[in-house]
């Protein structure tokens, strides 16, 4: 239902000084420019509705640029009416005399937050930020100002202290969120707001699921709050408010301590990050949770889903006696490689599908004598026959571990391949009783996790289309390519990094 009316209703001394709060808040966080181009979120609610008609009222002064941004969640029977309130809106303030261009966007809210998992609450959110977020991209727009007041920022504060959040959650809502989120009505409760609207005789809609208490932020505004308020603290929403101005505060200043710390310790390798273990131990407990987090957020792009349990996995690893040990994190993985800690984003299926059938890998079948260049490694592989005193020669001058080696092949020659490692392989070294993943006997020989790709395997067609491997290139021949009498001996020789 549309509320309010004239649009035009001389402002009283509490519209007065309500402008001179606004204006306030905007230059205490330096919020705006003059000659700023902003985009404001408008929902038709009363905060949004109050938020672009103050910044009406600094236009002028402030040689702003309006354009007003609607997106219609599709939630309810009444979005549509929104939808329409909100461009009437508009076009009544350019009848005023006033430039806002009006744009609006539609999203299937219920079915992300389905496809998500996610509640509606969360999946609107983020719908309405991309929203906005990529208007602002098109329009250029150096701000996007959303109306979010006080209240909202005590409301968020309880709601991630119950749901059990660090400094950073429960410093709340932001005034300014970098590059360009802005929140002008942050320093006014929600009663200013409805008094200014009803002093300039200001229509808002009134959205009916703001009622509905099965959502757990309406809980806490109509129950919860007030219950709290009233028998413990009249000014909660204030007391609220500054507890979380000191957390964000400490979070500014954590913040920088973290980043310094990151870019002391971390160092990228294609797309995985590094980590020292022993330096990253020294570190405050504290300041390692934030190191890691903010590792995470670097490699994944985001902290969706990270929690405090995966968290106190990855520092799990430090200790000692996990070297090979890794942990599985939402959309990364972290490994414990030795003195080094390795995080990289873990692939989706498609992408682990297409590595293990050999995508960004190699495999070449070798002929004898032969001379194979890898240009995925930048090395050649030369392949030749010898006889029994040849391989004797070979190997008084060479160890089974080095880059040339004589392997013995019993029977027929079969088909053999170079080729790049796979997540499954196993291997039999020479004198070993038994195999071992090939991942724990490259771990063994403290060969770095971000170079265990790049070691060739030598492998043969085993029975049911098995393969065996003869040699990891570089480290050692398997027991069953040992030479002696009988078998055809052949030498292969690694030139590469």
């Amino acid at each position: 239902m549309y509320l309010g009316g004239n649009l035009q209703r001389t402002h009283s001394g509490l519209s007065i000084m309500t402008v001179r709060k606004l204006k306030a808040t905007i230059s205490e966080f330096d919020m705006l420019r003059p000659g700023n181009r902003v985009l404001v979120g408008l929902s038709g609610g009363p905060d949004s509705v109050a938020l672009l008609h103050l910044l009406v009222q600094l236009k002028r002064e402030w040689r702003l640029q309006l354009i007003v941004a609607h997106l219609n969640h599709g939630l309810r029977i009444g979005a549509d009416e929104d939808e329409a309130f909100c461009r009437e809106l508009a076009r009544k303030l350019i009848v005023m005399g006033l430039s806002l261009p009006f744009v609006s966007g539609r999203a299937d809210v219920g079915r992300e937050a389905s496809d998500a998992r996610r509640s509606l609450e969360d999946a609107g959110r983020r719908a309405r930020y991309r929203f906005l977020n990529e208007n602002a991209d098109a329009l250029e727009c150096h701000r996007i100002a959303v109306g979010h007041t006080r209240d909202d920022q005590a409301e968020t504060f309880l709601h991630r202290l119950l749901r059990g959040s660090g400094s950073r959650g429960l410093s709340a809502v932001h005034p300014v969120v970098e590059p360009r989120l802005i929140r002008p009505l942050f320093c006014m409760r929600r009663t200013e707001v409805l008094g200014y609207l009803s002093d300039c005789g200001l229509p808002f809609r009134e959205d009916e699921s703001n009622r509905d208490e099965r959502f757990t932020r309406n809980r806490l505004r109509h129950r919860t709050l007030p219950l709290l308020a009233e028998e413990f603290n009249p000014k909660l929403v204030e007391t609220l408010g500054a507890s979380a101005e000191l957390l964000r505060e400490d979070e500014s200043w954590m913040e920088e301590r973290t980043r310094s710390a990151f870019a002391e310790l971390a160092s990228f390798e294609g797309d995985a990050l590094r980590l020292p273990v022993a330096e990253l131990g020294r570190l405050h407990r504290a300041l390692k949770r934030r190191v890691f987090r903010h590792a995470f957020a670097r490699v994944r792009g985001d902290l969706t889903d990270v929690s405090k349990a995966h968290v106190d996995g990855a520092l799990g690893l430090l200790t000692s006696g996990k070297s090979g040990k890794e942990i599985h994190l939402p959309g990364l993985t972290v490994e414990r490689s030795f003195d080094e800690l390795w995080i990289r984003h873990k692939p989706g299926r498609k992408k682990r599908e297409r590595a293990k059938s050999g995508y960004n890998g190699f495999e070449y079948k070798l002929s004898f004598p032969a001379r194979i260049r890898i240009p995925e490694l930048e090395g050649t592989l030369t392949t030749s026959i010898v006889t029994a005193p040849e391989a004797e020669d070979a190997a008084s001058r060479r160890a089974a571990v080095g880059r040339a080696v004589v392997i013995g092949i019993e029977g027929r020659l079969p088909v053999i391949k170079v080729r790049s490692p796979n997540p499954g392989d196993r291997f039999r070294p020479l004198g070993a009783p038994g195999r071992k993943t090939l991942r724990r006997y490259l771990m063994k020989r403290r060969v770095p996790w971000s170079e265990r790709a790049r070691v060739p395997v030598v492998v043969r067609n085993g029975r049911d289309s098995d393969e065996e491997i003869l040699w990891v290139v570089g480290h050692g021949i398997a027991e069953s390519a040992r030479f002696s009498s009988g078998r055809t001996l052949l030498e292969l020789r690694w030139m590469g990094k």
